[in-house]
């Protein structure tokens, strides 16, 4: 608990109205008094003019209807002290506790139903009162003040007002059976059924104690409630510092349901600050069902959704490699722009892990400082990593931006769970760069390099550095367009030699023979190392209305190296080697389309559908590049996206021959809104030449032309059959074998946030990859990816829900990942147990090996602690189960 605002000012003007009793004795509920502020002081006076009052509430009246309105502060009027009525009813099991607020669920409106979880009972519902919601200042506010009778003590100079006392003062409220103002010590006391209120806060208490002069308060027997945050507690004391701050001894805090004390924290000195959004105890026990389960001599926590220091939940679990895991994360709020957490992690098979990160945000850059370390008993050696993500210049023409990381060695995210943003399977960035914006131009300068994640693949090359100049801007009113791109780069690489070595010496093939370095297989080309220029100007001609386009175009790219070899004796002719290949090769394209829409209706529902058919003409000439390497070139996988593509090839090294003409058609159904509910999507390339520019072959050179005379046949297909259903399906077809190539089909349903379900199924023939053992992309006949996905977060009641993912490779009639467990929620914590099955590539027994791995993963998250974030579980669920985060950030 904490107060947004303080629940009563340095100077309370709601207890002045009773120093009024000095001069004016009240005799009658009906008068009331009305203070206002004069200079440095109060002015106040009877009113009588009762037509002109904002209306009292009435006596208390027995417990509501079922099915009411929101309930009415009479309907919540304590008939006995709060400690008392709370005793009372955990004596006699009762489960009316409508003095804190609270309504049950069947008495809640459907829209006040709407807004909880279906696994809350209810929900604490402030009532409607006068001034609830008023937001003038304080300064500019009356002061009223109401009971059955009052008198004034002469002698000792106190006033005391008696019967049903109402005081208040805007959103600020004070109720009891009996209120007096000691004059002469400013001191205020409240008796009998004390009730406080801010908006959104309830104090319940016995009796109530206030000094005038600077606002201190005292309340003992206290019980309280947060609205918002759901949260409520007990206090045998409870004081308001002159600071706002409320200090609670012997109290306890939980946002568990009345009467469901699932957890509390419990503590001799309880500080809670709503302005600040924080809370810290001493000498604190959680207790779980009342049993003490940890204790603290200190715990710095959040009450609402702003960021505080504090615990983080704690993730379990257990795995072939590393043993039992627990990981337990804290927070640190250092300012509202800088935050750190802490992630120490205990593995039983290595030791202790401490991984770190740092986040800072300002107007103009943000980022993160990482690090990890671990004396790992297992692998012999210390384990590390450490990172610098940064972006800067958000604001400005100039940016800049780092992404660095840096490991031990390439095993460390084979053996290790991280919960940094810094895993790879291959390697890990080590870039930085700054950029600056013009008016229709960007120049960036940069550097990239790498750090390998494995000891399977080749080193890859590094940009020191590399400088890009790219726009466009039309040309007057011309109707022209011209765009350009200019890149310099330095590519180098130090390669690696000799024999794979792992934790136990040199590694060896199932004959027992020493695995070579994948670097070992480069050749010729692949060895090669240099600069790289390259120029590509473009002029288009853009023409488009509501109907049709049509964009003409003609660029050329231009390309030249100075190079150098790791010449070794490996049959490759190294000291004739053209090390100053250039090319020039000009590419001219016309890209029209057509653009036709009717209104129809699909199961009764209006919808417009179009038809947009597109024609794609390529024209450039061959043009000898085998002499020229391949530093950051592949081929682009084949899709109906990529029939629109000006070079079969990403990167610069390769400009591909081309005399084709791509046609494809697009039909969409479109909502009265412009939402899509279905789209289709079907074309093919057909070729009038042969394409011999390729890429190159295990031996460095370049491999036989592609004489087909048409593409294989790629189609696209989205439906959206509710909004709960979602379908998307592709499909590469060949002609020529009358075979499919490579699809795809994915079905995603989802009809309210707690609800998941996806289903997929890939497949992908003659795969087209690259060999990291032999350096060469190749077309493998025997190698195809079959695989089926099944993910999913079920409820099988209100409170449990049923997780699980299949991962299937029919290829290799394996499991590639499989798990299942379940969660159970309340309204105020949350348990998840979940069983793996995976598989791992153990690259210290060998490089072609692949071997399974199991874990058992526990999350415990009690809400109003922390959130979830920042642990295994979490990261599992979110790579592993598309619409997960949606279902985080849509839970109650």
């Amino acid at each position: 608990m904490a107060y947004r605002t303080p629940p009563f000012r340095s100077s309370f003007p709601m207890l002045l109205a009773s120093s009024l009793l000095l001069v004016q004795p009240l005799s009658a509920a009906a008068n009331q008094v009305q203070c206002r502020p004069a200079g440095n002081s109060w002015a106040c006076e009877p009113l009588q003019a009762r037509g002109e009052l904002p209306p009292r509430p009435p006596k208390a009246a027995p417990a509501p209807a079922p099915n009411p309105a929101p309930v009415a502060e009479s309907a919540v009027a304590v008939s006995a002290g709060a400690a008392a009525a709370a005793a009372a009813s955990r004596a006699t099991g009762s489960t009316d506790f409508s003095q804190l607020d609270w309504v049950p669920r069947e008495q809640l409106s459907a829209e006040q139903q709407a807004a909880i979880a279906p696994y809350c009972g209810g929900a604490y519902i402030e009532p409607e009162r006068t001034g609830r919601d008023d937001a003038t200042p304080f300064d500019q506010l009356p002061v009223y003040a109401s009971a059955d009778s009052s008198r004034f003590e002469q002698g000792n100079q106190t006033g005391v007002l008696e019967g049903d006392v109402l005081l208040r003062q805007g959103r600020l409220q004070a109720r009891s059976d009996q209120a007096s103002f000691d004059q002469a010590n400013a001191q205020a006391m409240l008796e009998g059924n004390v009730r406080l209120r801010d908006q959104g806060v309830l104090v319940l208490g016995d009796q109530a104690s206030m000094r005038i002069d600077n606002g201190e308060t005292r309340i003992d027997g206290v019980q309280y409630v947060v609205h918002d945050a759901r949260a409520r507690g007990t206090a045998s004391r409870l004081m308001r510092r002159d600071d706002a701050v409320i200090v609670i001894s012997d109290g306890s805090y939980t946002t568990c349901e009345p009467g469901q004390n699932s957890w509390a924290l419990h503590g001799d000195d309880i500080e809670l600050d709503r302005e600040k959004g924080w809370g810290e105890a001493r000498h604190v026990t959680l207790r779980v069902k009342d049993v003490p389960v940890f204790y603290t001599p200190y715990i710095y926590f959040p009450i609402d959704d702003r960021r505080q220091t504090g615990l983080l939940p704690p993730s379990f679990s257990h795995s072939t490699d590393n043993g039992t895991e627990i990981e337990t994360p804290y927070y640190i709020n250092l300012a509202p722009n800088y935050d750190a957490t802490l992630y120490p992690r205990y593995l039983s098979e290595r030791g202790l892990q401490m991984e770190g990160e740092f986040r800072y945000k300002k107007p103009d850059n943000e980022g993160s400082l990482t690090a990890a370390f671990l004396n790992d008993s297992e692998y012999n050696e210390n384990r590390w990593l450490y990172g610098w993500q940064h972006q800067g210049g958000l604001q400005s023409r100039w940016s800049t931006d780092v992404n660095y990381v840096d490991i031990s060695d390439p095993f460390y995210f084979q053996d290790l769970n991280t919960a940094l943003e810094a895993r790879s399977d291959t390697y890990v960035n080590q870039r930085a760069g700054i950029t600056y914006r013009g008016d229709g131009w960007r120049f960036r300068a940069g550097v990239h390099a790498y750090e390998l994640a494995t000891i399977t693949s080749l080193t890859p090359y590094e940009r020191l550095p590399q400088l890009r100049l790219d726009g466009a801007n039309w040309l007057g009113d011309s109707g022209l367009r011209f765009g350009y791109d200019l890149e310099y780069v330095y590519f180098d690489r130090d390669l690696d030699n000799g024999f794979i070595t792992g934790q136990d010496g040199i590694q060896l093939d199932a004959l027992g023979n020493p695995i070579l370095t994948p670097d070992e297989n480069l050749t010729g080309l692949q060895r090669a190392t240099g600069h790289r220029v390259s120029v590509s100007p473009k002029l288009s001609y853009p023409w488009r209305n509501s109907w049709a386009f049509v964009t003409p175009s003609v660029r050329t790219q231009s390309t030249y190296y100075d190079l150098d070899f790791d010449a070794r004796a490996d049959g490759f002719n190294y000291a004739d080697a053209n090390t100053t290949p250039s090319s020039t090769v000009p590419v001219a394209a016309l890209d029209a389309g057509l653009y036709f829409d009717r209104d129809t209706s699909w199961f009764g529902k209006g919808l417009r559908q179009t038809l947009e058919p597109r024609a794609f003409y390529l024209y450039a000439p061959h043009e000898d590049q085998n002499d020229q390497p391949l530093f950051d070139t592949n081929q682009n996988t084949f899709s109906y996206s990529s029939l629109f593509r000006d070079n079969r090839f990403s990167g610069r090294d390769r400009v591909a021959d081309a005399n084709q003409l791509s046609l494809g058609v697009t039909s969409r159904a479109l909502e009265a809104d412009g939402t899509e509910r279905a789209r289709a999507s079907f074309g093919q390339v057909l070729y009038f030449r042969d394409r011999e520019v390729q890429m190159l072959d295990a031996n460095g050179v370049a491999r036989s032309a592609d004489t087909s005379s048409s593409s294989a046949y790629a189609a696209e297909l989205m439906y959206r059959v509710s909004d709960a259903w979602r379908v998307n399906s592709d499909i590469i077809w060949d002609p020529d074998d009358s075979s499919s190539d490579a699809g795809s089909v994915f079905a995603h349903y989802q009809p309210e946030p707690r609800k998941v379900l996806n289903m997929g199924y890939r497949y992908r023939n003659n795969v087209n990859t690259y060999n990291a053992l032999t350096g060469t992309f190749q077309r493998d006949p025997d190698s195809r990816i079959d695989q089926s996905d099944l993910s999913f977060m079920w409820p099988l009641n209100p409170q449990w829900s049923l997780i699980g993912r299949w991962q299937h490779d029919f290829a290799e009639d394996r499991t590639l990942e499989a798990f299942g467990g379940l969660e159970y929620d309340s309204c105020c914590w949350k348990l998840r147990v979940i069983n793996r099955y995976w598989v791992d590539y153990n690259e210290f027994e060998s490089v072609a090996r692949d071997e399974s791995n199991r874990g058992i993963f526990l999350q415990v998250v009690l809400k109003g602690l922390g959130s979830v974030s920042g642990n295994e579980v979490h990261s599992l669920l979110d790579d592993g189960i598309p619409g997960y985060r949606e279902r985080e950030e849509n839970a109650f």
